[in-house]
Order: C-alpha cells, then structure tokens, then sequence
C-alpha cells in the first residue's frame, strides 16, 4: 500500500496489487479502479459546483447499493482537496494555472 494522501479524516491510497485506489473517509471505504477514481473526482467537482454558502453539511450518493451518506462542507472539501492531490500527483492533471 502506497500513501498518496492523508489528512484526518480523509485517507487516499495506491493498492498495488489490485491496481486500484483506496479511498477512507467518514467510516466510508471505497475502492477503485483509476477510471473510477476520475469518474469519481467528476462528480466531487459538479457537486461542488453546485454548493451554496449557506450550506454546512454535503450529501454524496455512492453508487454502491445507492449509499446516500451526509458529510460536514469542511470534510467535503478536504475530500475534494485529496482528491485533486492525487489526481495531480498520479495522472498529472493540474487543476490551477501558474
């Protein structure tokens, strides 16, 4: 296992022999193949597109067995923020221009 990214409560890490990425957050693990881990940043960044300021908790709906879990804006954001860490640092996708 090879740590790509850990702030608590937020866990992000390479599975060498499945060829997948684990994700641990808010008692939630998942993981996923690498075309999952995109599709899933995806869909992190459409949600935050669709937040409001008035906001203080996030609903994510899982795709597995429909698991609709609520999470804090803050844990959502630093999900978002390791997200896009490891994109950049895995698949050198850079999300913000110099």
């Amino acid at each position: 296992m090879l740590q790509l990214y850990k702030a608590q409560p937020i866990s992000i890490y390479l599975v060498k022999n499945e060829n997948r990425i684990g994700i641990n957050f808010c008692n939630i693990k998942m993981k996923m193949a690498p075309c999952q881990f995109h599709l899933f940043h995806n869909y992190l960044i459409n949600k935050s597109k669709s937040l409001k300021g008035s906001e203080n908790d996030v609903e994510l709906l899982l795709v597995k067995d429909n698991l609709s879990v609520t999470i804090s804006l803050s844990h959502f954001l630093q999900l978002l923020a390791g997200v896009q860490v490891v994109m950049s640092k895995k698949f050198g996708i850079n999300f913000y221009k110099q």
